[in-house]
């Protein structure tokens, strides 16, 4: 039988400022149960703090098991005053339903909670987990705040998780190749390209769009990539300050941002063609894979929750392809 249980790893006080902060720290976690994923909780006090979703000032996060990463994401795209939905935020909820970005609406405080996939069993022992979270400036310091960090153990995990480094880009006006190298230390499929734009908040990407070589011989543009992934059917939601405390909003996309389902691309590095367009002439972009490999839960003995409930992030990423 299968056993879900959330397990709080650590629990500290952290109020955020207007200038930029980076948190590190580790725990040890417990072995012989499968760790689903990451869950952060983030709770700041205070008012005109970040006007859209929390996740605009999260910088970077990098989450590390016995010397192994599973998570390694970074920007440089950070606005406290922009009103939509962050980087951050647009990686997790790209995912589909394995993973998570949402807080509660309030013009007061920022309640921010995030789900990162993981998929792992630690070995027989003492885990050991590390975590490097960075953080831009806010508009207005916190009075107060903290951070929590959950494990939500699930022994009906399926598959593992991996959002390994990125491959930077200097880009030039017109199509141009990009090879996006992918780490053959890595066991799984690439579910998908998570591609910023480190530059500015700015797709710059021609008619002729991103041709990726598994898929096709013809560029799929922005609008259609967009389609492909859900987003336009209202596929990304966030809190806006002092737009409503009672509702979530609805966006269509992140500007600058673009989540390019690869439905379990094999065989070595993705090779592209992006159209850029002459905006982009000299600007920085990043081409991100997010790995998927299979996994087999692990049971757990003694009194436990019996109802058995499947994680796999590959599935839950080609879920949003059919939406």
């Amino acid at each position: 039988m299968a056993g879900v249980e959330f397990y709080k790893i650590n629990e500290q006080t952290l109020k955020l400022l207007t200038t930029a902060q980076t948190v590190t720290f580790g725990e040890n976690i417990p072995s012989g149960r499968t760790v689903e994923s990451v869950i952060i909780h983030l709770k700041q006090t205070g008012v005109g703090m970040v006007a859209g979703s929390m996740d605009n000032i999260i910088a970077n996060y990098r989450c590390i098991l016995n010397g192994v990463v599973y998570t390694d994401f970074r920007t440089s795209i950070n606005n406290p005053a922009n009103t939509g939905l962050g980087r951050f935020g647009y990686m997790l909820q790209s995912m589909g339903n394995n993973a998570v970005s949402t807080e509660v609406p309030s013009d007061t405080s920022k309640d921010y909670w995030a789900e990162i996939p993981m998929g792992a069993i630690p070995a027989t022992g003492v885990g050991r987990m590390e975590f490097v979270m960075g953080f831009a400036g806010m508009t207005t310091a916190a009075s107060s705040g903290k951070l929590e960090v959950w494990l939500r153990l699930n022994d009906a995990t399926t598959s593992a998780t991996f959002v390994v480094p990125q491959t930077s880009f200097t880009a030039a006006t017109g199509i141009q190749s990009v090879v996006v190298r992918v780490p053959q230390n890595v066991q799984g499929v690439v579910s998908g390209l998570l591609i910023q734009n480190q530059s500015e908040a700015a797709d710059n990407i021609g008619t002729q769009g991103i041709r990726a070589h598994l898929l096709g011989a013809f560029g799929l543009e922005p609008s259609l990539l967009r389609y492909l992934n859900s987003d336009l059917t209202n596929g990304l939601q966030y809190a806006e300050d002092g737009t409503s405390t009672t509702e979530q909003q609805f966006a269509i996309g992140v500007d600058g941002s673009i989540f390019l389902p690869l439905f379990g691309a094999v065989g070595g590095d993705i090779q592209l063609e992006v159209d850029f367009s002459s905006d982009a002439d000299g600007q920085s972009y990043t081409f991100q894979p997010i790995m998927v490999a299979t996994l087999g839960g692990k049971n757990s003995d003694g009194v436990k929750a019996t109802q058995s409930l499947s994680s796999n992030t590959s599935k839950s990423i080609l879920a949003r392809t059919n939406q």
